[in-house]
């Protein structure tokens, strides 16, 4: 069964490669809408595996959420409830140049490191540039956005004052129409409200809490993740790799972790 399912999938993705989509819908739960560029058609409701092209256009209701991963290097955007945002992507050199226009809510990134171009995040009040990071953005439309940092390092620019600073792991970075941008530690009961948000709709938080702690012995850390110390009973992770072929020898690498 799961054999069958890896080589549909397998399929599926060379399929939309071919056509240049930029994105793949990996999970959606809820009320989610969609919209591609320049359609005059009304939003639809977002399927599973659905490709998604530049500047196309993703809502969710109150109960909506949605991730997505990009198809070059497996970076995933988490769109939660009450949002708005466009996934763009140009493909150029077998790499797919990375932005994301939010509009407004709460949307969590995991970026892979990114080597030659950077990906941006892209809000009424602010840009994001990234090189490879965790964080969360909270974007409240014209009453500007908080941005909380997880791990590794996020360039903020405030659109009205033009100054830029650096969003880094347990810090929060505060940028409001007005121009202001300031530079906080991150309160760990505001990280907890969204990552119960994660919880709510079966995304684990665990690297999150992990980024609250204190750090451990790099021997705890290994044995933690090998599945002969897990707990008798406990869920085991798995790493699926799979490398993609076009038709002009186009190749590309995805990793699905899962657990059982």
């Amino acid at each position: 069964m799961r054999i069958n399912f890896i080589l549909f999938f397998i399929i599926f993705l060379n399929t939309i490669f071919s056509a240049e989509s930029v994105a793949l819908v990996i999970k959606k739960k809820g009320d989610v809408k969609y919209k591609p560029f320049a359609s005059k058609a009304k939003t639809s409701e977002l399927e599973m595996s659905k490709p998604l092209y530049n500047q196309d256009q993703v809502l969710t209701g109150s109960d909506g959420f949605t991730k997505v991963v990009y198809l070059d290097d497996g970076s995933t955007i988490k769109v939660h409830r009450e949002s708005e945002v466009y996934i763009q992507g140009s493909i150029k050199n077998r790499k797919i140049t990375k932005q994301i226009n939010i509009v407004y809510g709460k949307v969590k990134f995991n970026i892979k490191p990114q080597n030659l171009i950077d990906f941006k995040v892209v809000t009424p009040s602010s840009v994001a540039t990234i090189k490879g990071t965790r964080f969360w953005v909270d974007c409240n439309g014209p009453s500007g956005d908080v941005f909380m940092g997880l791990s590794g390092n996020v360039t903020v620019k405030n659109l009205e004052s033009g100054q830029i600073v650096q969003l880094g792991p347990q810090t929060t970075v505060n940028s409001l129409p007005d121009g202001t941008i300031t530079i906080l530690p991150l309160k760990p009961l505001e990280l907890q409200i969204l990552e119960k948000m994660e919880v709510d709709v079966g995304e684990s938080s665990e690297e999150e809490l992990n980024d609250l702690m204190s750090p451990i012995a790099p021997s705890q850390s290994q044995s933690s993740n090998n599945p002969s110390n897990s707990s008798p009973g406990s869920p085991v992770e798995h790493e699926l790799i799979i490398k993609l072929v076009n038709a002009q020898g186009d190749e590309k690498e995805l990793i699905i972790k899962y657990f059982e």
